[in-house]
């Protein structure tokens, strides 16, 4: 397969570079080591050990808009003011790790 820009799997180097890779298929059998997949619809009952916990979010938004939207605020109100300031803490605690 000719992989170019915009093709997962293949980062060119100069503009119009196109390199000839073998990409696997959509066969699963057992050659395969590892699988990706992401659950779509939860059932009735829970899978141990992965649908029965929940993982909280590792980062959040830095964009002001996008916080807004997260916690579900209006634009202008004192309380979020003070709830900024506290993420701009948060924030701020993370870069210096």
């Amino acid at each position: 397969m000719h992989l170019s820009l915009g093709h997962s799997c293949y980062r060119p180097r100069r503009t119009g570079e196109r390199k000839r890779k073998s990409v696997r298929g959509c066969i699963v059998d057992a050659n395969l080591s590892v699988l990706n997949l992401v659950i779509v619809k939860k059932g009735e009952k829970d899978i141990p050990g992965l649908t029965d916990t929940t993982v909280p979010r590792r980062l959040g938004p830095k964009r002001a808009s996008k916080i807004r939207k997260l916690f579900n605020l209006r634009k202008r109100t004192q309380k979020n003011k003070e709830e900024a300031s506290e993420y701009a803490k948060l924030l701020a605690k993370r870069m210096k790790v």
